[in-house]
Parts: structure tokens; sequence; C-alpha cells
């Protein structure tokens, strides 16, 4: 029997997770020779969520550890503590999915996934409520300069991704440094993909999309173009938008000191000129 270790992390949004759960549940009924077990942290939510978390373990028999947060973890973070409680207490799991619990994942696809698993990493792209591509891979292809990579696409080759559903084979999730403790909330799954490509490793994204996952709104946040220009400095420089150490931690790791000196203008030159 192979195992699975499912890691992702949650606040406030109990109905979210839960149904993340149970559509992973519905893939496990999929692989007569896999069992699934989670590791959630639960960053100290006030809607009962752990509570919920603890009954679901306890009526559908799904093994779930619950680690609690402070309320100050947000998502790298969260996942970060995850991450680490993995390496330690689930150290014999033959692959680990770093899932974002707002996805509502198709058993079929994922369990297809699973099944293909071999020496890479696998990135299951999603879908918004209405078929249009969300989330998926990154490969660069000028300096910072991105697209996205689809499962339709030819070449799925990536470079990095956006950590909404991704399978890592054990071998290489154990030799893999956790995500970097200089990011508390973006940023940490598009730097922990460039880490495990440095180690060597190939990342690609799965040719079967995972589920559904609509985009974050970007109204009220620091790439709202309608706020004000001050209200949307504010906003960036907070936890949830673009700190300006973080951004540029970021692009020094892993584009050199130039481009960090550069382009870690570039959110500034935005908001100045109401783009």
């Amino acid at each position: 029997m192979k195992k699975l270790t499912v890691i992702m992390t949650c606040f406030n949004r109990k109905d979210y997770t839960l149904r993340c759960i149970n559509s992973l549940n519905e893939t496990a009924g999929l692989l007569a020779d896999w069992r699934f077990n989670y590791v959630v942290v639960d960053d100290n939510s006030t809607d009962g969520t752990e509570d919920a978390l603890v009954e679901l373990s306890a009526a559908a028999g799904t093994d779930i550890c619950v680690l609690k947060g402070n309320g100050n973890l947000f998502y790298t973070g969260g996942m970060r503590k995850g991450i680490e409680y993995a390496k330690v207490h689930c150290a014999d799991s033959d692959g680990y999915l770093l899932a974002n619990d707002d996805v509502r994942f198709d058993s079929a696809g994922v369990s297809h996934m699973i099944a293909d698993m071999d020496a890479a990493v696998l990135v299951g792209a999603t879908k918004d409520d209405d078929g249009r591509f969300s989330y998926g891979g990154i490969r660069y292809v000028k300096g910072i300069k991105y697209i996205p990579v689809k499962p339709e696409d030819d070449d799925r080759t990536c470079d990095t991704f956006n950590a909404n559903c991704v399978l890592v084979p054990g071998d290489i999730f154990r030799a893999s440094p956790n995500m970097d403790e200089a990011y508390n909330h973006s940023l940490g799954d598009f730097d922990y993909g460039l880490q495990i490509k440095r180690l060597g490793y190939r990342a690609e994204v799965y040719r079967i999309y995972a589920g559904v996952c609509n985009k974050n709104d970007v109204r009220g946040t620091w790439n709202d173009t309608t706020l004000p220009r001050k209200l949307r400095l504010a906003k960036k420089e907070g936890i949830k938008g673009l700190p300006r150490r973080e951004w540029y931690h970021f692009l020094r790791k892993n584009f050199g000191v130039a481009t960090a000196f550069t382009r870690s203008l570039t959110p500034y030159i935005r908001i100045l000129l109401g783009r």
C-alpha cells in the first residue's frame, strides 16, 4: 500500500476546507493501492474549522492531523509549518500533495495524476467556474516575465507553479528545502518551485485538469486600479500584498542583484502610473 500525504493550510473557510478534503477522499476511493493522510494547518480559525476537521476524521475514518497556528501564519507560513511536520512525521510517504483548500478537486483527474507519478513534480492545473484556466504551471520567458503553462499545451514543462495542486514524489520532497522563511503569504510557492528546479528536478503540468478554483479577485487589492494611489501603496506593503522586502528577496535570490534592484521598483511605477 502506497501512502500520500496531503498538506494544506486554512483559515475561517470551514465549508471550503471540508469540501476540499471530501473531494480528495473521493479520489482516494478510486486508488485501491493508495492510502491518504492529511496534514492541515488551521491558523486559529474562529468558524469551527478545527472541530469540524476532528469530527470528519472520526466519522469518516480520514487520517487528519490538525496543526494549530497563531493566526499570523498566512499562506506561506501555514504551508511551511505543514511541510516541516510532514518531513518529520510523514517521512515514509511515497508522495506529497500540496493543496489549496478552495479547490474543488476532480477525483478522476487527480487519481490519474497520482497513478502516473514518476520522477517529476506534477502540477495539477485548475479551471474557474466558466471552464477557463485559472492556476497551474509557470514558465519564465524573459527575465521575470512569465507565461502560464496549461494541460493543453504541447510543452508542459515549467519552472515553477501555483501550489493549488502540486504532487511531489517522496524523494524530491525529502531532498528539497522547506518554503523560505522570508515569505509570509505570497511568493512562497513560486520560490519553492524554483528551489526544486535548482536542485535539478523536473516539473511539468499534468495533462488533465485537477479541479475547479476561481482566480483571486483583484478588487480591493493593490492591483485594483480604481483605488487611490495612497491606498494601493498601503495594500501593496501589507502582508497579503507584495511587501518590498519579500519582493526584493525573491528577485535577488532567483534572478540576481541587478534584476532585484531594478524590478523591485516596478510595482511603485505601476501605482504611480495608475496601472
